[in-house]
């Protein structure tokens, strides 16, 4: 029988277990033996007995009867403690004390409490040993952590919160020791998971750091989001997908699923407070980035469950687009990446009303007029893309909405007359030339709804840029990133896909169409189908939504 790696390292394993075990029965620490040894070095620096102390602390681990002689004896001491004595109090603090009786938790709990009273030096090495903890290895939960987990960070947090509240100025150092200390954002699932379920747990006792907290988290997540969508972009669409780096694949998206799930219940449970906490992250943090996939979604989440946030999100989206913040370096990005937020926004979000659709819609349409009959006399064609970035990415927010939400806009004579208003041949047409621009399935389903209802005739203006584009050696680039296109996480996914609405083609009754295809492989578990899907489907399917297994959106979803 061949000897595998596995079970190697498992007989090493039991090995070293028994070892342990065997030196947990002989050592042995006599009363006042401690207590003896720190006071000759403190006060006669006689080294040895000291240094070996450490070492054995350091090395063996401690039964019941030793693990109290020893805190017992350092408690009696905490005065001798100082400076010159870090190694021997970062060695005690570091011994393994959870898993003991409730009566050895709440010895180590008095000892670590009067060390860093006593000697607040000794503050940042505690609680890096007490933040470190959250890091430990485990196995993931579905709804809740075990009650026995639950109880050993309970019992963490019970000693961080007496720090905090004896030593209030401790907060930023722990709040420096958090971000420090934040796990990889590739060690796993449950290692990201329960860090950052037990910063969320953090913050509703010390709610003076809950920004700070939640911002660490979101900037984390996003590095997460990052690193998946840019492992999509390395990877050629042919190349076929290996057991091992579906492996990977799958390991990243579900850190960043179980995460997503962990804050979507923060926000749930306390509400307000953290809804509008969000919101002011959001603008810092999430606003910025263009390309993520998935962290955005905490924003639809939040303006679909609270109008307050939704007011402030949707009108300081239309400040920053429309240019009324008067932002300085990178300002186009930003205006560009808010134009393409608002208009996910009022697209996919089930509770926006279609009043305030029409409101933001009029507002762009209005804002891209003036624009045009400002800029009429120094336009030339050859500056459009460089310098009027801003207004290209507000163009395109209206004929991403005017194609997403035509089933509504154009429902009834007076919606038609609307959007007649918006005078949309003006735009289309301009010298600006916003369609050349614009990515490609966006053009065309504007194109194919406002032909069909004869709003606006595109096919001009689309063949001319086509015929310009063949002609021009420069290759021009599409920003095909549309921040709230389908939410692909399976597990946060049941908490986000009842608050997205789906996009409906014009035709429903034609042949099958990619969104279509892609639900019904799914719901067959077909789970390749998304991974596989070669660039011109995933373009396709650009402006669907709801591709999750069962995934059903309301008929009747128009307020």
């Amino acid at each position: 029988m061949a000897v595998t790696p596995k079970s190697v390292a498992s007989l090493m394993q039991k090995t070293l277990e028994r070892q342990a075990a065997v030196a947990r029965m002989r050592l042995r620490f006599t009363k006042s033996q401690v207590e003896q040894i720190l006071v000759n070095y403190a006060k006669n620096k006689n080294a040895g007995p000291y240094l070996e102390l450490v070492k054995v602390l350091r090395d063996y681990p401690l039964n019941e009867e030793n693990f109290r002689i020893v805190f017992d004896e350092s408690l009696s001491c905490v005065v001798l403690l100082g400076r010159e004595l870090t190694q021997f109090v970062d060695v005690v603090c570091n011994v393994e004390w959870l898993s003991r009786s409730e009566e050895l938790v709440s010895l180590y709990r008095t000892f670590v409490l009067n060390v860093v009273t006593a000697h607040t030096y000794h503050c940042p090495l505690v609680m890096m040993r007490l933040v470190t903890l959250f890091k430990a290895d485990g196995e993931n939960w579905e709804y809740s952590p075990p009650t026995e987990l639950l109880n050993k960070w309970s019992n963490i947090h019970d000693i961080i919160g007496h720090i905090v509240a004896i030593m209030p100025m401790t907060s930023d150092l722990l709040l420096h020791i958090i971000i420090e200390q934040f796990p990889y954002y590739k060690a796993g699932c449950y290692i990201n998971r329960a860090y950052i379920y037990n910063l969320i747990w953090m913050s509703k006792y010390i709610p003076s750091l809950r920004e700070q907290l939640m911002t660490a988290i979101i900037n984390k997540m996003i590095l997460m989001d990052v690193n998946i969508v840019e492992r999509e972009k390395s990877k050629p669409h042919s190349e076929t997908m290996f057991e091992m780096e579906m492996d990977e694949r799958d390991e990243g998206a579900d850190t960043l699923d179980y995460c997503m799930l962990e804050v979507l219940r923060w926000l749930e449970d306390e509400r307000d407070p953290t809804l509008n906490i969000l919101c002011t992250v959001f603008e810092r943090v999430i606003l910025p980035t263009h390309g993520i996939r998935h962290v955005q979604f905490l924003l639809l989440y939040t303006i679909s469950i609270n109008q307050q946030c939704a007011d402030r999100v949707l009108n300081n989206l239309w400040q920053v687009a429309a240019g009324m913040h008067g932002l300085g370096p990178g300002a186009l990005s930003t205006r560009s990446t808010a134009a393409s937020h608002l208009a996910g926004l009022l697209a996919r979000s089930v509770r926006v009303p279609n009043t305030r659709l029409i409101t933001y819609l009029k507002n762009m349409a209005d804002w891209c007029h003036s624009y045009i009959t400002a800029t009429r006399e120094a336009t030339t064609s050859s500056d459009n893309l460089k310098a009027h970035g801003a207004f290209h990415a507000m163009c395109h927010a209206v004929f991403y909405l005017v194609a997403f939400k035509h089933h509504m806009l154009f429902m009834n004579r007076e919606n038609v007359n609307f959007v007649e208003s918006l005078n949309l041949p003006r735009l289309v047409t301009c010298s600006l030339n916003p369609l050349r621009t614009c990515p490609p399935q966006v053009t065309r389903a504007f194109s194919s709804v406002t032909r069909a209802h004869q709003v606006v005739y595109c096919q001009a203006i689309i063949e001319k840029n086509a015929r310009h584009t063949l002609q021009s050696t420069a290759v021009l680039q599409y920003d095909e990133w549309f921040p709230y296109d389908p939410y692909t996480l399976p597990i946060s996914g049941k908490i986000i896909w009842p608050l997205c609405i789906e996009y409906k083609e014009l035709k429903d009754g034609d042949d099958e169409t990619q969104y279509t295809s892609m639900k019904r492989k799914l719901e067959t578990d077909d789970d390749d189908y998304l991974v596989m899907a070669s660039p011109t489907q995933r373009l396709a399917s650009s402006l669907s939504n709801g591709i999750s297994p069962g995934f059903r959106t309301s008929e009747n979803i128009f307020i």
